[in-house]
């Protein structure tokens, strides 16, 4: 009897066990369906077909009207150097100098000769060189005799110059400001005046830039070169002193103190006798009425 009723229970169940079954396996195949769709879909971005084009970095054209900069202005450089030589003669040194510097279309703004006995003869040159020249000239006076020692200073005011010329500029148009406001003024004449006295103010101050900005434009268009030249033709150095020469110039030189001293006394006695006769002249009556009184006490 339970055979029986198992059997009766399993009857029912078969068709129902084949149903869920088949609904579990429709269920894969259309999962497996949209996955495969998905991937193809994957395939094809990934094939460049379908996929949208890369993101880029946008180009920028340039703007119609569009102004260009201006080219980077030359730089303002103060160039100053010191060169020291060693030459046979002083004075073909001092012609090549001056040949050199007319070549290089400069010119010698100062000279000094040094000429001592037992010393040797020694020049100095400062001349000034165009910034162009600057680099063959030096290395043209190098050659004229053994080089002892050089130096190259620099100094860039390019900053200084070209906000000078900036102020310049900007003090100009304030000017014509006030030209135009003065020449159109129709108000009190404290009004004018006060106008007058900022136009002499804004003028003022152009002058005193345009100075400085014409004084950097000498330094930098012509480089300070000092050239320093030592003369060996025909020196002979100082020969150490004997002792028979040093005690010859110690006994010269007491002499010659001696003598200043004796001088210096004369001329202190010739000083004081002036004063010695007025007080002699004082004194004595003093004296003598003194005496005089003592006497009759």
């Amino acid at each position: 009897m339970i055979l029986a009723i198992k059997s009766s229970l399993a009857l029912p169940f078969k068709p129902m066990l084949w149903c869920v079954a088949v609904l579990m396996g429709s269920s894969g195949c259309g999962e497996e369906g949209n996955l495969s769709k998905s991937e193809y879909a994957g395939t094809k971005t990934a094939g460049g077909i379908a996929a949208p084009p890369a993101a880029t970095a946008p180009v920028v054209a340039p703007a119609e009207g569009a102004v260009e900069q201006p080219p980077a202005q030359p730089r303002r450089i103060i160039y100053n150097a010191q060169v020291t030589l060693v030459v046979e003669s002083l004075t073909a040194a001092s012609q090549q100098i001056t040949q050199l510097v007319q070549a290089s279309g400069g010119y010698v703004s100062e000279t000094d000769t040094n000429i001592q006995s037992h010393a040797p003869r020694t020049g100095t040159w400062k001349v000034r060189i165009p910034v162009a020249k600057f680099d063959a000239f030096m290395a043209s006076v190098s050659k004229l005799g053994e080089l002892q020692h050089t130096h190259v200073d620099s100094q860039d005011v390019s900053q200084e110059y070209y906000d000078l010329e900036a102020r310049i500029s900007n003090k100009q148009q304030e000017e014509k400001r006030l030209l135009k406001h003065l020449a159109d003024s129709t108000g009190k004449l404290e009004d004018i005046l006060a106008v007058e006295r900022e136009l002499s103010r804004v003028r003022g101050e152009i002058e005193q830039m345009q100075g400085r900005i014409r004084y950097l434009t000498h330094q930098t268009d012509l480089s300070t070169v000092t050239i320093t030249a030592l003369e060996v033709k025909d020196y002979t150095p100082p020969v150490s002193p004997t002792l028979s020469t040093e005690i010859t110039r110690t006994f010269g030189q007491s002499v010659s103190h001696l003598g200043e001293f004796v001088r210096g006394l004369l001329l202190f006695c010739v000083a004081v006798f002036p004063w010695f006769v007025v007080i002699a002249l004082v004194s004595v009556p003093l004296w003598w009425l003194v005496r005089r009184l003592r006497r009759r006490a």
